[in-house]
């Protein structure tokens, strides 16, 4: 019963009650008035953000998959703050929570006033999965993604298609909500003579721990316009060089490769050189390959260890 009954707070989205409730049709007209909030300042949307994260955990399923499928060490998934999203009947008390330790929640994307006039946060059911926070060159949190642990598909979707793996933490579309925007994600040494980009935050944050390189993280391979404030710091803090590395599906993908000539034009723009990344085409990612080659080399190393017995009795 307690577990239906967090269900039925959950679909109507009124956190931990269920008070009475009257089922109105939304209208277009009635979502594009609802009023949004001014986005909240640099500063206050990392320190809530911040918190936030703070009180969360990482399921042992989440954990596995950055583990097993991802390549990443327990130590690398606590240093970037990977999080499991909560179940929809804690979103009040959650926000609860932050506002009595000082938080603002008004204007930080993510947050918005539900139908019953409380402050809550959007966490529900259907967009379940890996809470990744978005860093800028400064190292504070401008936001959030969710990779999603079911894929989302619109209703027009043709039955091959494989759906949204990765949403905006957002709330746009809520009363006193904020939007998440699009800001680029950075990871390793800002200063970095050469800068790599690459379309996904998860991606960024693998392919550092990979090879120790700086990497830039759009979340769209098209979606190269916050790039450019970027670029504008980066070159005055000594980067010389940007190599794009985007997915191997550049080649024959006509957006992927619109975006890698943005990117190519904006690097040019502030003095830096800009080339492309290519790699074995078996792995689509570029972090799918360089893991593959750690794994090799670990598999090498073991087996070089072993006796010759050991060796042949391992084929």
């Amino acid at each position: 019963n307690s577990e239906a009954y967090r269900e039925i707070c959950d679909a109507l989205q009124t956190g931990d009650f269920a008070p009475n409730y009257e089922g109105k049709e939304k209208t277009a007209a009635a979502v594009s008035e609802v009023p949004e909030a001014q986005r909240a300042s640099v500063q206050t949307i990392h320190q809530t953000l911040s918190m936030l994260l703070a009180m969360l955990s990482l399921s042992d399923k989440h954990r596995e998959h950055l583990r097993t499928a991802r390549g990443l060490s327990d130590d690398e998934i606590e240093k970037f703050g990977f999080k499991s999203t909560p179940p929809a009947y804690l979103c009040c008390s959650l926000t609860d929570r932050l506002m009595r330790q000082g938080c603002v929640v008004k204007g930080v994307p993510g947050f918005y006033i539900n139908d019953s006039g409380k402050w809550t946060v959007k966490f529900h059911q259907r967009t379940a999965g890996i809470l990744i926070p978005v860093r800028g060159i400064d190292g504070m949190i401008r936001g959030a993604q969710i990779r999603l642990d079911h894929p989302i598909k619109d209703k027009d979707d043709p039955p091959e298609k494989a759906g949204a793996k990765y949403i905006w933490f957002s709330s746009s579309s809520k009363r006193d909500g904020a939007s998440s925007g699009s800001p680029v994600h950075l990871v390793g040494d800002p200063s970095a003579r050469v800068v790599y980009v690459i379309e996904g935050l998860l991606k960024a944050d693998i392919s550092h721990c990979l090879t120790g390189r700086t990497f830039a993280a759009i979340a769209g391979a098209n979606n190269t316009s916050p790039l450019d404030p970027l670029f504008a710091l980066l070159a005055q803090s000594g980067t010389e060089e940007i190599i794009e590395a985007h997915d191997m599906d550049k080649y024959n993908n006509q957006m992927t490769m619109a975006g890698a000539s943005k990117i190519y034009l904006t690097a040019r723009k502030y003095g830096m050189n800009c080339r492309r990344l290519t790699w074995n085409p078996n792995y689509k990612g570029f972090d799918d390959w360089q893991l593959a080659l750690r794994r090799e080399n670990q598999r090498r190393k073991e087996l070089e260890r072993k006796t010759f017995k050991e060796q042949y009795l391992n084929g």
